[in-house]
C-alpha cells in the first residue's frame, strides 16, 4: 500500500464511482480498481459494497478511509510547508564560452 493507492480509494468514497475517481485522478478505471484491490489485499478486508450504486465504503472501508484523509492531509500539510515561502539558497553555477559571457551576460549577471 501507498499513498497513490491510498489516494485511490479517497476518491472513490469521496466520488461514489470508480469513473469519476479516474476522472478525477487522471487514471484509469483499472488503475483505479487496482490501486483499490492493492490496500484491500494488504489489509486483508473489503473496502467496498461493490453492488451499491453509488459505491459505499464498508464499514472498515469507511474507518479506512478516515484514516487515509488524515494521511494524506497531512503529507499536504508537509508539501505545503516547504513550498510556500521557502527561500532558496545555496551556489548556483552555470557554463558557457568566455566570449559569450563577455559580449552579453557581463551587465545582468553583475546586477544580479
Amino acid at each position: 500500500m501507498n499513498l497513490f493507492d491510498l489516494e485511490a480509494f479517497a476518491s472513490v468514497v469521496e466520488t461514489g464511482s470508480v469513473v469519476a475517481a479516474s476522472a478525477r485522478l487522471h487514471l484509469s478505471q483499472s488503475a483505479i480498481t487496482r490501486r483499490i484491490q492493492n490496500v484491500e489485499s494488504e489489509l486483508n478486508i473489503p473496502l467496498l459494497h461493490r453492488s451499491a450504486r453509488p459505491l459505499q465504503p464498508t464499514k472498515a472501508g469507511l474507518e479506512i478511509y478516515e484514516h487515509a484523509r488524515r494521511v494524506l492531509s497531512s503529507v499536504n500539510d508537509l508539501r505545503s510547508a516547504f513550498a510556500e515561502g521557502t527561500e532558496l539558497s545555496g551556489e548556483f553555477r552555470f557554463g558557457m564560452t568566455r566570449e559569450l559571457g563577455d559580449l552579453t551576460l557581463t551587465y545582468p549577471i553583475d546586477r544580479l
